[in-house]
């Protein structure tokens, strides 16, 4: 027994002494170097994951401990995970340490290019450096890196981020694996280093081993606060660190360009930034939640995103709240062109059908707007350029029900960041209801705007290149738009903006109707016109009718300092119908016209500061060749409209009426007055009185007068005030009553103008002092024939049409005396009833009618 046992060490140790011998004849004879070689190119083919080849030497030494140095690495890959070394050695510890340790081997690589598909770990060799770095890192307390790129691609996409590593040293430190290392990710230098726990923290049950990975940047020479830092925590179920990974994300960045720069993208924004998230990896996503993101650009805009989304890649299961605040510092807007927005918000979240962007809420210094929920939202693809350009391809944009979606638009954008390269088109089919406010049994009366868009920044800036829209279905309006808007934006820039519109009312009292509104106008009203220019000028040309009215003008609108504008031009008619003009204008009833609401807009707290007239100047022209209204009509209407600072007056106002003439100076006193002073001279009383009146008379008008009137309130009529003093020259009554009332029964037997039936008038004064739309006598009307002095006293009411007088004629040589047959005039100012007066308090004195 004891001999076989002597013979079985013998052959033992023979044994081991040859495989000794064998290793380190392999080790070291040359002619064992196909075989070092292709034992090098299985292990590190096991170790990539893709097939290796090896075209230099390769060396093995064994002692103090196994050692392999390869010169020449290569791989090539079908998927594109190519990689390359000048130098690899791998070396283990020392035979001692291998009994008393685990079996962890260092690797230093100089010289290195490696390419690295970032969708390769799916097919990727288990347990191989493809399909998980982390893992292979983890194992690696030595791992010296010089002189070696890595780049991660997307062949799909046109990602790439690549990572220059200058030197990497990794150590044991405190039962952790550090790995430090000075890089540059795709030219932008900076320290990157993880550390991995080799020891089971047993009480995360789940995921029992950590990570941790920082980066940093310096920022620039002068300006170190512009680097970057990030930190990720890792903890995950195994040390392989290949799936169910949970990770906390802390990053802030100094400069935003930097950030880009490191993520592969074009630096076309830069600011500050701070985001922190929970992520989840998983074999086939990678999600999170409780995502706080906020960046502040440089001009002062902050964006900040919330929320969470399962798939990071797909944004599936997105629930993200956005808000961006542009300008919220800008003051309330008193003019037009001072209408900014000032903050955007809203929604994105991921159902079945796709991204939905709703709860929109635009803000701006001026009023805001909510819309409708938006989408889905889909993008086809995202890519990156050469140069780092991000870009979506196939944008898909729906808003409204799917069945009929009331807009679409399609198309890519080269620079997502910029927004440059914009390219969509699509459509709208709109009803009007949901713009406009109208009464529930109006909703489908104003049909649905139908049109098609294409918008780019062709131009230089983001613009409309075309825009065409019509209303169809509605038998109460009809109307056609085309517009091109490029460069609208853009100061300085030729007239490159141009809107030509039509459209039709034919019964604006059924138009109005449908808002709700009432108006005595029934006839039609159309508007063809041209809008061009940019921001600087505005020129509108157009014609406008209003039943028979038709109303021609050529308007520019220039803009002038802090905000405000110019507008000049004229507008010229070549006949007016007033009482239509009047009827369209004011709505039945004098009450004051319904605002016309667009859905989802709603003023600012404390109402809207919008000031058209304090913001606007004015200098028009206005021509009319013939005013026509109630039978009468007037020739020669100008007038010349100046606007400043708030200030309106109208002057000179000129209008010739019936072979007189009306000259006036209109002028606002205040936000809200308006001053008429003026005379007219010429009027024959025949004219005015016309051929139909029961009583002849003739001679000549004349009128000064000095009224106001309240231009904002529901009925202007009610606030006039002031004084209108009409004088009479000679001339003749066509009755004798006056006379015959004034000297009685009995002297009018022998009384001419009795007898002729026609008086002769010497002369009339009718002053009358106005308020609140009541004309009072001040003092007296005055009216002397050549036999009586007729004195009336009362009111002349033009709110509510009414006349109400007393008359008093007494015979002209006794002015002081007893009065004559008294009667009144009463009614409406059109016709009024004349009726014998019962005693009372008769006006007397004596009074001059010069």
């Amino acid at each position: 027994m004891f001999r076989f046992a002597r013979r079985a060490v013998a052959v033992l140790l023979v044994l081991a002494c040859a495989a000794i011998l064998a290793l380190v004849l392999a080790a070291n004879l040359p002619q064992a170097e196909g075989l070092r070689r292709s034992l090098a190119e299985q292990g590190l083919t096991h170790l990539w994951g893709e097939p290796v080849s090896v075209r230099g030497a390769v060396s093995v030494s064994l002692w103090p401990n196994p050692a392999v140095d390869i010169d020449g690495v290569e791989a090539h890959g079908i998927d594109g995970a190519h990689a390359r070394t000048d130098h690899l050695a791998i070396a283990i510890p020392p035979y001692l340490e291998l009994l008393t340790g685990g079996l962890r081997y260092s690797l230093d690589v100089a010289g290195g290019a490696f390419d690295v598909p970032l969708d390769g770990a799916e097919q990727a060799r288990p347990g191989s450096l493809l399909e998980s770095p982390i893992y292979v890192l983890s194992l690696l307390p030595h791992l010296t890196i010089r002189d070696t790129v890595v780049r991660f691609t997307d062949a799909m996409t046109g990602w790439q981020f690549e990572l220059k590593v200058s030197n990497l040293k990794s150590a044991l430190d405190a039962g952790r694996n550090v790995l430090v290392a000075d890089a540059a990710l795709n030219g932008q230098p900076l320290t990157l280093a993880f550390a991995f726990d080799l020891e089971v923290e047993k009480e995360d049950h789940k995921h029992p081993y950590g990570a941790q990975i920082t980066l940093s940047t310096p920022g620039v020479a002068d300006k170190p606060a512009l680097g970057l830092s990030a930190r990720l925590d890792v903890r995950a179920p195994t040390k392989h660190f290949d799936h169910d990974l949970v990770m906390k994300l802390d990053a802030e960045a100094g400069s935003l360009a930097t950030a880009l720069v490191l993520a592969g993208v074009a630096p076309s924004i830069d600011g500050t930034g701070k985001v922190t998230a929970r992520l989840k990896a998983e074999p086939d996503r990678l999600s999170f939640h409780d995502l706080n993101l906020a960046l502040t650009l440089v001009d002062g805009e902050r964006i900040s995103v919330t929320g969470q989304a399962d798939d990071l890649a797909t944004l599936a299961g997105a629930d993200l709240k956005v808000v961006a605040d542009l300008e919220t510092a800008a003051p309330p807007a008193v003019s037009l062109r001072e209408i900014v927005v000032t903050r955007l918000t809203g929604d994105f979240r991921s159902r079945a059908e796709g991204m939905m962007l709703d709860e929109i809420l635009i803000s701006t210094n001026a009023f805001d707007q909510s819309l409708r929920e938006i989408g889905p939202i889909n993008v086809r693809s995202v890519t990156r350029d050469a140069t780092g350009h991000v870009a979506f391809r196939g944008i898909s944009v729906i808003a409204g029900p799917p069945s009929r979606p009331i807009a679409r638009l399609e198309g890519n954008v080269d620079d997502i960041l910029g927004f440059a390269g914009v390219e969509l088109a699509g459509g709208v089919d709109i009803p009007v209801a949901s713009i406009l406010a109208l009464p529930p049994e109006a909703q489908d009366k104003l049909g649905r705007v139908v049109g098609s868009l294409s918008m780019s920044d062709a131009g230089g800036g983001l613009g409309v290149d075309s825009f065409a829209a019509r209303i169809e279905g509605s038998d109460l309006i009809s109307a056609t738009l085309a517009l091109v808007l490029d460069d609208l934006g853009k100061p300085g820039v030729a007239a490159t903006t141009q809107v030509d519109s039509r459209l039709k009312v034919p019964n604006y009292s059924a138009f109005a109707a449908a808002f709700g509104d009432t108006s005595d106008f029934r006839g039609q009203v159309t508007f063809e016109g041209r809008l061009s220019g940019n921001t600087d000028a505005l020129t509108m040309e157009g014609r406008t009718d209003i039943g028979r009215t038709r109303i021609d003008g050529t308007l520019s609108s220039l803009a002038a300092p802090g905000g405000r504008s110019v507008v000049k031009g004229t507008i010229t008619s070549p006949l007016v119908y007033a009482d239509e003009l009047l009827a369209f204008m004011r709505p039945e009833g004098q009450r004051r016209r319904k605002s016309v609401k667009v859905i989802g807009s709603r003023e600012p707290e404390g109402g809207s500061q919008i000031d058209l007239i304090a913001t606007t100047d004015a200098d028009v022209n206005i021509s009319a060749t013939r005013l026509q209204g109630g039978g009468d009509s007037a020739t020669g209407v100008k007038a010349r409209l100046v606007v400043n600072n708030g200030a309106l007056r109208v002057d000179p106002l000129r209008i010739g009426y019936r072979g007189g003439v009306i000259s006036a100076v209109m002028a606002s006193e205040g936000r809200s007055v308006l001053r008429t002073k003026g005379s007219g001279t010429g009027w024959p009383l025949a004219t005015l009185f016309g051929r139909g009146s029961p009583i002849s008379v003739s001679g000549t008008l004349s009128v000064v007068f000095d009224l106001t009137t309240r231009m904002d309130a529901d009925n202007p009529i009610a606030t006039l005030g002031g004084t209108l003093t009409g004088r009479v020259g000679r001339g003749r009554i066509g009755t004798g009553l006056l006379d015959l009332a004034g000297v009685g029964i009995l002297a009018g037997i022998f009384t001419s103008s009795v007898q002729k039936g026609e008086s002769v008038m010497r002369c009339a004064k009718v002053p009358l002092q106005f308020h609140k739309g009541v004309g009072r006598t001040n003092p007296v009307i005055v009216v002397n024939t050549e036999n009586v002095q007729a004195l009336g006293r009362g009111t002349v009411d033009l709110v509510r049409n009414r006349i109400d007088l007393r008359v008093a004629p007494r015979p002209i040589t006794a002015p002081d005396g007893p009065p004559g047959h008294s009667f009144t005039v009463k009614g409406s100012l059109s016709s009024p009833s004349i009726a014998m007066a019962s005693a009372g308090n008769e006006p007397h004195g004596r009074y001059s009618c010069e």
